[in-house]
């Protein structure tokens, strides 16, 4: 697979080498394991407790998150970002926090590749969510 902006399902299997050689080419990786976590103060909570957040993420607010997530990774000053997730509920219709993440996500790799919003520093950012698809 390709580095592509975006959300992707990848095999769980495939993750870790594929992680391995974006690393190897530049792109920066973070990788969070959210188990069976479906709260939505839980689901933010171990997000941050991997990803740059900026500021710090509470778990209280969808809205802050979002913020604090794009204004963390921007921080990076990284022109690549890859971040997989993996837990039982990324695959196989999330619903709840999880979907709201998604959501999230979707929008955080919408506006970090816009050159406008980025005042001319995007940001590729790549989610795969590792699963058993």
């Amino acid at each position: 697979m390709e580095f592509e902006a975006g959300i992707h399902q990848a095999k769980a299997a495939e993750v870790e080498p594929l992680l391995r050689a974006w690393a190897g080419s530049g792109v920066r990786v973070f990788e969070v394991d959210t188990g069976d976590t479906v709260e939505k103060a839980a689901v933010i909570l171990s997000l941050a407790g991997v990803l740059p957040t900026e500021p710090p993420a509470c778990g209280q607010s969808w809205e802050a998150f979002e913020d604090s997530l794009w204004e963390g990774i921007f921080q990076l000053k990284e022109p690549r970002v890859a971040i997989a997730l993996r837990g039982r509920h990324w695959t196989n219709q999330p619903y709840g926090a999880v979907q709201m993440v998604l959501d999230i996500l979707e929008h955080v790799v919408e506006v970090l590749g816009d050159e406008k919003a980025t005042v001319g520093r995007p940001t590729k950012l790549c989610v795969l969510l590792a699963g058993d698809c």
